[in-house]
């Protein structure tokens, strides 16, 4: 048994997945996630770190490879602080977060994920999610 008390991610199923369509503010930015399972049945983080909780992050850690940026890649900027490990996309044009690159692979760590911010998916209802605030130990 390990002593990391961090959570698992679910393992992705193809039967039973769905594909969201996302969009910054401004719409340069277009992309899609399939998620396992739906986010119906995610655990949606809403992180308390000073960046996450300034931009209103909702998360979800989709495998890298179920992430598809469709258009607006020139306009998505990077900002990291700290260590300077994640990168935060965000649109140069109208400043949605999009969503944030840990840099697992370059780092030698498994899986290659990304923190992507459900708040830009297309016809969400936050009220129907489960989110897991990081402050609390709900």
């Amino acid at each position: 048994m390990s002593n990391d008390d961090s959570p698992q991610l679910p393992k992705f199923d193809p039967t039973n997945s769905q594909t969201y369509e996302a969009t910054c503010h401004c719409g340069t930015v277009e992309y899609s996630v399939t998620l396992s399972p739906p986010l119906a049945k995610q655990k949606v983080v809403s992180c308390n770190c000073s960046i996450c909780a300034r931009h209103g992050y909702l998360l979800v850690y989709p495998l890298r490879e179920h992430f598809s940026l469709k258009s607006g890649e020139d306009a998505l900027k990077s900002y990291s602080f700290g260590p300077k490990r994640n990168l935060h996309k965000f649109c140069a044009k109208c400043g949605s977060s999009v969503f944030f690159d840990p840099r697992m692979k370059e780092f030698g760590q498994e899986p290659d994920l990304l923190g992507v911010n459900v708040r830009m998916f297309k016809d969400v209802k936050l009220n129907e999610l489960d989110i897991k605030y990081l402050e609390d130990d709900r």
